[in-house]
C-alpha cells in the first residue's frame, strides 16, 4: 500500500513538472502578435513584411480585403535582423554596411539623459515604423500606426510637410532590459550672435524590457520662428500606457 502511494505520488510530481516545463517552453517560444483594423484599406489580401532597411522581406503577417491586420513578431528578433544584415553585407554590390541598432540610432540625441544599460541592442520591426505590404512578390504599399494620416505623412517626409501635433508607434525588440529617462533640447532659432532664442524640448520616459516593446513618439506642442515657419517645440518618447487599444492604422498605397 505504501509502495503504491509512493508510485502514485511520483507520477503526479512528474506530470506537474512536465506540465510546468511545457508551459515555460511554450512561453519562451511564443511570438508577439499585433492585430488591428486598417482605416479605409482599399487593397486586396496582402502579405506583411516585418523587415526594413535593404534586406530581403520576411513575411510574418497579412491584411485582408476588409483591412483586418495581423502581424506575428518572432522572439529573438535581434538575431533574425543580424542574420539579414550579414546576408546583405556579403553581397558584392552592397551599398551600405548594416549592423546592429543601438539606442542612439532610435532615441538620439542622448545628451543629458540617464540610460541604465547603454549597450542594449535593439531591433526595429518594419521599415522606419511602418510595415510594407506585398502581393505575389510585388510591393504594394505601407501600413503605419499613428494618430492621423497627416501626422504620418509629415513624419515620412518632414522636409516637404509642415509639422503637426500627433503621435506614432513602433515595435522594438531589445536584447536586455534598459531605460532612457530625462529630457534634452536643441535650438530651433538662434540670433546673429549665436544665442538661442527658441529651443525644442524632447522628453524621454522609456522602459524597455528584454523582448518586444511598444514605443510611442508624440509631438505635443508647435511654435513659429521669426519667419513664421512652424517648428516642433515639445515632443516625447515613452512606453507608458496601454497602446494596443488606441492604435489606428493607415494605408499608403504605392
Amino acid at each position: 500500500m505504501i509502495k503504491y502511494c509512493y508510485t502514485a505520488l511520483l507520477i503526479t510530481v512528474l506530470l506537474v513538472f512536465n506540465s510546468c516545463k511545457e508551459k515555460v517552453e511554450n512561453l519562451k517560444e511564443s511570438n508577439y502578435i499585433v492585430t488591428g483594423d486598417v482605416i479605409d484599406y482599399d487593397g486586396d489580401v496582402a502579405q506583411v513584411n516585418i523587415m526594413g532597411f535593404f534586406v530581403d522581406p520576411l513575411f510574418k503577417g497579412s491584411v485582408d480585403e476588409n483591412g483586418t491586420l495581423e502581424i506575428e513578431l518572432p522572439n529573438e528578433f535581434n538575431e533574425t535582423s543580424q542574420k539579414a544584415f550579414d546576408d546583405y553585407n556579403s553581397l558584392g554590390d552592397a551599398a551600405y554596411e548594416l549592423s546592429a541598432i543601438g539606442i542612439e540610432d532610435v532615441f538620439s540625441p542622448l545628451e543629458n539623459l540617464t540610460i541604465s544599460n547603454p549597450n542594449a541592442q535593439i531591433a526595429l520591426a518594419g521599415k522606419y515604423y511602418g510595415f510594407e505590404t506585398y502581393q505575389d512578390g510585388i510591393r504594394t504599399g505601407r501600413i503605419f500606426p499613428g494618430s492621423s494620416r497627416e501626422f504620418i505623412t509629415y513624419n515620412i517626409n518632414p522636409e516637404k510637410h509642415e509639422p503637426i501635433e500627433g503621435h506614432f508607434y513602433m515595435w522594438l525588440y531589445s536584447d536586455s532590459d534598459t531605460s532612457i529617462k530625462g529630457s534634452n533640447g536643441s535650438p530651433t532659432e538662434v540670433d546673429e550672435s549665436g544665442n538661442v532664442i527658441k529651443k525644442s524640448i524632447r522628453n524621454y520616459d522609456v522602459t524597455l524590457s528584454k523582448g518586444w516593446n511598444v514605443v510611442r513618439y508624440a509631438v505635443m506642442e508647435l511654435g513659429t520662428d521669426s519667419e513664421g515657419d512652424l517648428q516642433v517645440m515639445k515632443s516625447a518618447f515613452n512606453t507608458e500606457g496601454n497602446y494596443e487599444k488606441e492604435i489606428d492604422w493607415y494605408y499608403f498605397p504605392l
